[in-house]
């Protein structure tokens, strides 16, 4: 499973691009899947970091029109995506497993809708 986290760092070139491409490759052997709460948050965060805002703002400029820095951020993760075979796993259909996921992790929706996700489809 690979987390929003180390997507935008290697796509972005951030400060902690060495970090994610050293667990990266610890996962290479691995199968590759994100849920569709990754995939969202990463288009999110790519999204705001090129318009440099969040929320309606932001939901306001994509209404208008993706620029062409946007739209090589979806071309730079398409791309991403298929080279090293990333699958997207289904979703958990089942209420009281997010619910409780949150109350055990103490997470926010969107980080215990990963988890559930993750649970629902045999990840740790």
């Amino acid at each position: 499973m690979i987390d929003t986290n180390i997507i935008i760092s290697l796509l972005t070139n951030s400060e902690k691009v060495d970090s994610a491409k050293a667990i990266f490759k610890l996962l290479n052997d691995e199968e590759l899947v994100i849920t569709l709460n990754v995939l969202e948050e990463v288009v999110y965060v790519g999204f705001s970091a090129i318009y440099g805002c969040r929320g309606f703002k932001l939901r306001d400029k994509v209404r208008k029109g993706l620029n062409d820095e946007c739209e090589a951020f979806l071309d730079g993760l398409s791309s991403f995506m298929e080279a090293f075979h990333i699958r997207m796993i289904p979703p958990s259909n089942d209420p009281i497993l997010f619910l409780n996921i949150i109350r055990t992790y103490r997470l926010l929706p969107a980080d215990a809708a990963i988890a559930a996700s993750c649970k629902h489809n045999g990840i740790d």
